[in-house]
Order: structure tokens, then C-alpha cells, then sequence
């Protein structure tokens, strides 16, 4: 996953530059989950899929983000 530009778009319903990111749940099987997405501050529109990452792609990049790491054995 690119995350090279971290600046959202307008909102595409006011085309206010007050875009959020909110997330309600990482569990894509779950029912908050489709609440998942960018939400305007100054309408409180939304939620809408920004570019071309997918909330699943997000739940799976923050999901390998919350993994615990394995622990090496020292030598």
C-alpha cells in the first residue's frame, strides 16, 4: 500500500477541505465496519471510499500494523 500523499481530497458533496478519517472497526465482518470512511466535518456528510484504498485494505493493513511481532531466541 502507497501512503505517500497523506492529503485527503475536498469533500465531495460541500467541496469543503475538512475531510476525516474515522474508524469504527477493524473486523470487516463486522456491522460498524460499513460505517468506516471519511466523513466531512463541515457538512457531516459520508461515509466515502477516498482514492483507491479500500476500507478491506485498510483493516488488513492496520491489522498487520497491531500483530505482535515474533520474538527471536538470542544466541
Amino acid at each position: 500500500m502507497n501512503l505517500t500523499n497523506w492529503t485527503p481530497p475536498n469533500c465531495p458533496q460541500c467541496k469543503a477541505n475538512s475531510m476525516r478519517l474515522i474508524c469504527f472497526s477493524h473486523v470487516p465482518s463486522g456491522a460498524a465496519f460499513k460505517k468506516n470512511g471519511w466523513y466531512c466535518d463541515g457538512c457531516k456528510a459520508g461515509p466515502f471510499q477516498l482514492g483507491n484504498v479500500t476500507e478491506v485494505d485498510a483493516a488488513i493493513f492496520a491489522k498487520q500494523l497491531n500483530a505482535p511481532r515474533k520474538q527471536h531466541e538470542a544466541i
